[in-house]
């Protein structure tokens, strides 16, 4: 079958409730976006991609002088959610251009190594400042875990369906306390990508070139320092 990390993002979106077809690409990229990284066009080929499946329906709905798709997870969609999330997940994947920049940084000049680290720190210190403001949203008196800690719709809450609004969003409180482990392993992750970028846009700019062998002391004692944090013995 032709389905992907991808597809069951959507398909476990849709295991929460109904969304229409622009919904669903908005939620998506609001969220999982920042560990699954996907185009808006393919979301919108990924939907109908369900559909093809039988894993969702798809219904012409009226709003207004127009007409939107909304998608509705079937009980084939929900089995083969369950089934997905009994599987080994994929290894970890990461996309960093920064990073392939700074592995082929020996063709180029200082100048533009440099300048590459400062733009992926800035880049993944936006990020972080944007999960940042979703934390805030979630502590807010009215949001999400003030709906659980005063109990509303606590039992439907907990099956992870129960829906309020905050800040003209849908909230999901029941689905918290694993979106706030997900957010505190993306913050973690995008505060050591900016740390990194930041500090070795610095070290860069000290060199005489990009091919400078004067850097040897340096990366010797930074490999030695790798092996040493993570625990390996000098072989």
């Amino acid at each position: 079958m032709n389905v992907s990390t991808t597809t069951y993002g959507l398909l476990g979106m849709l295991a929460v409730r109904s969304w229409t077809g622009y919904e669903l690409t908005q939620q998506m990229r609001r969220s999982l976006r920042f560990v699954w990284s996907s185009s808006e066009g393919h979301l919108y080929r990924e939907q109908k991609n369900l559909v093809d499946l039988g894993w969702a329906t798809v219904d012409e709905e009226q709003a207004g002088a127009r007409t939107r798709k909304r998608y509705r997870i079937t009980a084939a969609g929900a089995e083969a959610l369950r089934e997905w999330l009994t599987s080994a997940p994929q290894e970890p994947h990461f996309e960093i251009e920064g990073l392939v920049r700074l592995y082929h940084g020996s063709h180029g000049s200082v100048a533009d190594l440099a300048a590459a680290m400062d733009a992926t720190a800035d880049a993944a210190r936006e990020m972080l400042d944007e999960m940042l403001g979703f934390v805030d949203e979630y502590l807010a008196d009215g949001g999400p875990l003030w709906m659980l800690e005063h109990g509303l719709n606590i039992a439907a809450a907990s099956e992870g369906t129960a829906q309020g609004e905050f800040a003209g969003r849908p909230m999901f409180p029941g689905r918290l306390h694993v979106v706030a482990l997900v957010i505190e392993s993306t913050t973690t992750l995008l505060a050591s990508v900016e740390n990194f970028a930041r500090s070795t846009a610095r070290e860069v700019r000290s060199w005489a070139s990009t091919t400078d062998l004067a850097a040897t002391p340096a990366t010797r004692a930074r490999l030695e320092a790798i092996r040493k944090r993570h625990g390996r013995g000098t072989p």
